[in-house]
């Protein structure tokens, strides 16, 4: 084989560099990291044209564009074709899986750039921890039956400010309430439930003649209520993030022959500090997805007699969280009476209702945003929230039919495959690395999809980002890694 000629070498390496880039950028900057994906894309095309070379077929390539066509079709004949093609731009993401499995060249190139991934993703969580330590606002623990703020305030909110001035602590908040003008109105804002704003206003007649705790009725503490979400706009994005990347630690973690040496230690204690800011997330789908994240990786490596005898331990563990998730969010893992619950099954009863009055295509991508009315959606009204259906095969089976959903659910078996494959092809490799970013990107996919049962991760983008890149890296290791004759 000639050799590449020098621009299209610089093509390559270029675009390479971006990658690396985009790796790092993921964990923090949306859009940043799409800008880094869209210059390496152009790069890596622009060497594939200069050396007018077509890119290398992967095992998914088939079922990609099935999945593909099936949103574009969707997307054409939608209830509201111009907002749902308009959001084929997220569809567009899927390029990241063929960039990064052209773009990986060698074993080594892939644990880095999976390292750049985790390492990155590690800074951000000790700023989250860190502000988590120190508090912000207070939290509410406890309010007096005649407390003027009862109906306004509620235990487990989170106090953020009054009177526009930040809260910094239980001491301030009682000063900011012992010195407010008496004269005029109370207004405060904060957090529920971790993540949802609410403000409140206090009219001056419902002021206590005693302006101190006791007058007011309340016991608050530091404020350390507010859910992790990291430099993202939402908890559980940063959850579904962290959930996959400590899954790929726990992985290279598993398959690490000496656990006590160095590069056993800092993979312990930097998947420690991942599943710290996922426990600072409270997300509850996250939580459990990891356990079963967990379990597939133990199955694959010790064989799933052990992933059985694991199932107890992960269960008192599950227990354990329930309890912390009761205590801190106010909500276990299952409650009917949780307003997030309630909200879930509505909308899970009038998404299979949807499902059969359209089976084909669906209604198209976010078009029940506009035609919620029409289309009969009832948590909407009874909770006022207009949000997606909380489960990622039910939200692909509404928006893009039984036809989009055959479709991802075949890409998504294929992968799954392709990486139990190739955690079994590399067991016996040379460097333990390459069985152990095999064993952890198979637990972030079953983690991803185990919690896509009840959130709808795939259209997040920061989420999905992740998911594509990762199925970008297996698609270069199998590639790397299977028999010549396969290769061919």
């Amino acid at each position: 084989m000639a050799p590449l000629p020098p621009t299209a070498d610089w093509w390559e390496r270029s675009a390479r560099f971006l990658l690396i880039l985009f790796a790092a950028a993921l964990p923090h900057s949306i859009a940043v990291a799409q800008a880094l994906a869209g210059a390496a894309l152009l790069l890596w095309a622009g060497g594939h044209l200069a050396r007018r070379q077509r890119p290398a077929r992967t095992p998914l390539d088939l079922s990609i564009l099935l999945f593909v066509g099936a949103t574009v079709l969707a997307a054409v004949f939608s209830l509201e074709p111009s907002v749902s093609v308009s959001k084929l731009g997220r569809t567009a993401l899927i390029l990241i899986v063929p960039l990064a499995a052209g773009l990986i060249a060698s074993r080594r190139q892939a644990i880095v750039l999976a390292l750049v991934l985790v390492a990155s993703a590690g800074v951000g969580a000790l700023v989250t921890l860190g502000e988590k330590a120190l508090g912000r606002g207070v939290d509410v623990v406890e309010i007096a039956r005649d407390s003027p703020l009862r109906g306004r305030v509620r235990p487990h909110d989170v106090l953020l400010e009054c009177d526009g001035q930040a809260i910094r602590g239980p001491a301030h908040f009682e000063e900011l309430l012992a010195r407010h003008d008496r004269s005029r109105p109370l207004r405060c804002e904060g957090m529920r439930a971790g993540m949802l704003p609410f403000a409140f206003k206090l009219g001056p007649k419902r002021f206590p003649r005693e302006p101190g705790p006791d007058g007011w009725g309340y016991r608050v503490k530091v404020g350390r209520g507010l859910r992790a979400r990291g430099t993202y706009s939402h908890p559980v994005t940063y959850a579904e993030v962290l959930l996959q990347l400590t899954a790929l630690l726990g992985g290279l973690w598993l398959a690490c022959p000496r656990k006590t040496s160095r590069a056993g230690a800092a993979l312990f204690f930097a998947g420690l500090l991942l599943l710290a800011a996922l426990a600072a997330t409270f997300t509850r789908a996250s939580w459990a997805a990891l356990a079963v994240a967990g379990l597939a990786m133990l199955g694959m490596r010790l064989g799933w007699r052990w992933s059985l005898l694991m199932l107890g331990p992960a269960a008192t563990a599950l227990v354990g969280a329930n309890q912390l998730l009761v205590r801190w969010r106010g909500v276990g893992f299952y409650n009917p009476a949780d307003t997030s619950i309630q909200y879930r099954w509505m909308m899970w009863e009038d998404g299979w209702r949807l499902i059969r009055e359209h089976p084909l295509l669906g209604i198209g991508m976010d078009s029940v945003l506009s035609r919620w009315q029409e289309l009969g959606l009832r948590a909407y009204q009874q909770f006022g929230l207009v949000s997606h259906f909380h489960s990622t095969p039910i939200q692909i089976a509404v928006e893009r039919g039984l036809l989009g959903l055959a479709a991802w659910l075949l890409l998504m078996v294929l992968y799954l495959r392709l990486l139990a494959q190739l955690a079994l092809r590399t067991r016996a490799a040379s460097d333990w690395r390459e069985h152990g970013l095999a064993l952890g990107l198979f637990g972030a996919a079953c983690g991803f999809l185990a919690s896509g049962l009840v959130h709808y991760n795939f259209g997040d983008s920061e989420v999905v980002m992740v998911f594509w890149l990762l199925v970008g890296v297996a698609l270069a290791l199998d590639r790397m890694t299977r028999p010549a004759a396969d290769a061919t």
